[in-house]
């Protein structure tokens, strides 16, 4: 046989990489599609008919019949559970049919579930890889890939003693029983040698995978292979998705083999050329929006802009553009991701509102713990004899104290460390000294709050300490900072560099402060201390 003189000449295509669910095996072109073999691993019934949509079982994970939920797009290719196996086609025969019936992988994220690396499930895993090349007819061996699938179902669901009823001619029949013969080698001497059962079945399959390569394929088959490598991937709210891809190719260079993997849905790329380095680029020019808004994103999450020139941002033309070029991006490709996503979704009321009522809850929680924590410092006997009583019986400066201590706890959990989204960070940009005078002015005419007792009570130092600085800075970090952060989740924005504009966390956030002034002014009597 020649089936190794090819081998030089052929990429491998199959890679087993980690992923937050665990060891996956997938195929360069079919960076959408992972494989997962777990030895036993068994699914109810119920479970498998319950399971997320882009799920796919094969050969006795599933404890059921075969059944295809085209809605959910759930399937489970079988002949184990719930069928007559005596004539119910094998799982590699099952997936074939469905695959020559016209069944696209393309448009979603897909997980295959293994529990045994057998010939039969190794075919219908290299099937499941390889559907967009059997389909489109890419080699002019897929006849003898028939062949080689229908002699493995009838040897898996009737034995060695039904062979001849596949109906192969002689000398067709002796060639592919060879190749079945050479793919269980593997498997044949693992089994002998009591291996089987420790082997690494991702490695297993992946050698297996690449041995029907070299049967199937031969290197002009493969002359248009390119090794593309999904890092995230994301659905748009215009029926598009947007994926984040790495590969040698240019941005442009990339269109014709993105198409054939991904199909008409794939709306916007984004190639990474290196370490923290990328290009944009919308696909479909009749998507609505443009990559404007998904520069304005990607600029408010990146720790690494700050209001710089346009050169040191996310920016670019409306189809085409990239990441700042004089430093490299901090974000990660799922988080560039979630920007497209973001970008081309106009949030719903429900949205809104969720933001809303969390922003509300989390002021409150703090709100109330500072509370709490006034009275617990205001009854402590530890503060009788100390000068601090003086000032706190003056003033309400721990409740205060505790707002910023607990609005600090609260940015550091809810952020994840990414404060400047939350306002804390050095101000940028002048557009701000213009409203300077006009907001000391509204402060100046009880704009904002201030306590009653602050100027008759307190000397000058006691003023400065408790008026202009923990009193604001409370405020600000809460409503301004955290609350201000929570709602603008998603939302639109107003950058240093963007037109002015009443966007929906700062007037939220203004709300919430009103709320709360108002509690403070004219629900006094819940509050024990002098104001």
């Amino acid at each position: 046989m020649d089936r190794e003189t090819s081998v030089t000449h052929l990429p491998n295509r199959y890679v087993i990489n980690d992923s937050s669910a665990g060891r996956v095996l997938i195929c360069l072109e079919a960076p959408n599609i992972a494989v997962r073999i777990e030895t036993g691993l068994t699914i109810s019934a119920s479970a498998a008919r319950k399971s997320s949509p882009g799920t796919i079982y094969l050969d006795g994970v599933a404890q059921c019949e075969p059944f295809m939920d085209n809605e959910k797009q759930t399937y489970n290719f079988d002949h184990h559970k719930g069928c007559i196996r005596p004539f119910t086609l094998s799982t590699c025969e099952q997936v074939l049919v469905m695959i020559l019936k016209g069944m696209d992988l393309r448009s979603r994220e897909w997980s295959v579930f293994a529990n045994e690396p057998d010939l039969d499930t190794i075919l219908a895993i290299w099937l499941i890889l390889n559907h967009l090349r059997i389909r489109n007819k890419d080699s002019n061996r897929l006849r003898f890939l028939y062949a080689l699938v229908r002699l493995e179902g009838i040897i898996d669901s009737h034995g060695l003693e039904m062979t001849e009823f596949s109906g192969l001619p002689p000398e067709l029949y002796k060639k592919t029983l060879e190749v079945i013969d050479y793919l269980r080698i593997e498997e044949m001497d693992l089994k002998k040698n009591a291996r089987w059962e420790g082997k690494d079945s991702l490695e297993h399959t992946a050698l297996i995978l690449q041995k029907i390569d070299r049967i199937i394929y031969r290197s002009e088959d493969l002359v248009d292979f390119k090794e593309l490598k999904e890092l995230a991937r994301v659905e748009l709210a215009c029926n598009r998705i947007a994926i984040v891809i790495e590969a040698d190719l240019g941005i442009y260079e990339l269109e014709s083999p993105l198409q054939r993997v991904y199909g008409e849905r794939l709306g916007l790329v984004i190639l990474k050329k290196g370490e923290g380095l990328y290009t944009l680029r919308r696909l479909d020019p009749f998507m609505p929006g443009d990559l404007s808004d998904v520069y304005r994103i990607l600029n408010y999450m990146d720790p690494g802009v700050r209001c710089r020139k346009n050169s040191n941002q996310w920016g670019g033309a409306g189809d085409i553009g990239g990441s700042p070029r004089g430093f490299s991006t901090k974000l990660t490709p799922v988080e560039i991701a979630q920007a497209c996503r973001d970008a081309f979704q106009n949030p719903s009321a429900a949205v809104y509102t969720f933001h809303f009522f969390y922003a509300m809850a989390v002021v409150c929680a703090i709100t109330g713990a500072a509370f709490i924590s006034n009275l617990f410092v205001s009854s402590s006997p530890w503060l009788s004899d100390t000068a601090a009583i003086g000032l706190l019986s003056k003033t309400y400066i721990s409740f205060f104290v505790a707002l910023i201590f607990f609005t600090a706890v609260g940015l550091v959990l809810i952020s994840r460390v990414r404060l400047w989204q939350f306002g804390v960070r050095v101000p940028t940009g002048k557009d701000w000294w213009i409203l300077l005078p006009v907001i000391a002015l509204s402060a100046m005419g009880n704009g904002v709050y201030f306590p009653d007792s602050a100027f008759h009570l307190l000397n000058f130092k006691e003023t400065i300490g408790y008026v202009f600085i923990i009193i604001p800075m409370a405020s600000e970090l809460l409503f301004r900072g955290l609350a201000y952060g929570i709602l603008a989740e998603g939302t639109p924005t107003k950058g240093c560099n963007s037109r002015w504009f009443f966007s929906y966390p700062a007037v939220a956030s203004a709300i919430l402060y009103a709320s709360f002034i108002t509690c403070l002014v004219f629900l006094r009597e819940i509050f024990k201390g002098a104001f």
